[in-house]
């Protein structure tokens, strides 16, 4: 009888780390006062001069220092190694199974090849419901991160609307890695905006 070639299997289990934020606007944030930073310009031709008030917010310190977003985070790997795990099981399990294979058939054990080939489609089968398991857990997942992401993101822009409500800045951008090649210090508000996310995130635990 011909030797059936080995089961192979595939790695799985990629998940694209996000990093999520829930709000509550049940209760109003505290917020300490910012340094007033303004840009004075002259506009060209004219005798006429404009002061802006420009702030940015440093986006990966932000959510590094969020605490729901740290919380959230936490979940979703913990929720990522749940799957790895149930993977993993499910796959040494088959693994077994693929090795009884291959020893019954090296000891010519099988009482036919149709028995054999039977025997091997089972596994083969399995191998790729397996698969697909793993692939609809990680679908899910994501869909879960890219709600939340999204939740995350309509929570911070309102905030920063209510807070740029009372402090009156004409722009307050953000900063995510190295989308800009140079920013002033003084410019930063994102220890405010931090404080202020958390205090309103506090404020609605639990409700």
């Amino acid at each position: 009888m011909k030797t059936t070639k080995k089961i192979t299997f595939l790695t799985m289990l990629a998940i694209v780390q996000l990093l999520f934020v829930q709000c509550s606007d049940k209760k109003e944030a505290t917020i300490s006062e910012p340094q007033t930073i303004t840009k004075t310009i002259v506009v060209q031709g004219t005798d006429s001069v404009q002061s802006i008030r420009i702030a940015y917010v440093s986006y990966d310190s932000l959510l590094a220092n969020y605490s729901f977003a740290k919380e959230i985070q936490m979940d979703m790997l913990r929720k990522e190694m749940s799957i790895n795990n149930t993977i993993e099981e499910e796959r040494k399990v088959l693994q077994k199974e693929a090795a009884e294979f291959e020893r019954k058939v090296q000891n010519n054990l099988f009482l036919s090849q149709e028995t054999a080939q039977a025997e091997y489609d089972k596994i083969m089968k399995k191998e790729q419901e397996l698969l697909q398991r793993g692939q609809a857990m990680i679908a899910n997942l994501e869909q879960e991160s890219n709600k939340l992401y999204g939740e995350m993101t309509e929570c911070v822009n309102r905030f920063i609307k209510e807070y740029n409500d009372e402090h009156g800045y004409d722009f307050i951008l953000t900063k995510i890695g190295g989308n800009m090649l140079y920013a002033n210090e003084a410019y930063d508000i994102t220890a405010d905006i931090v404080e202020g996310l958390n205090a309103k995130y506090g404020k609605g635990l639990g409700e």
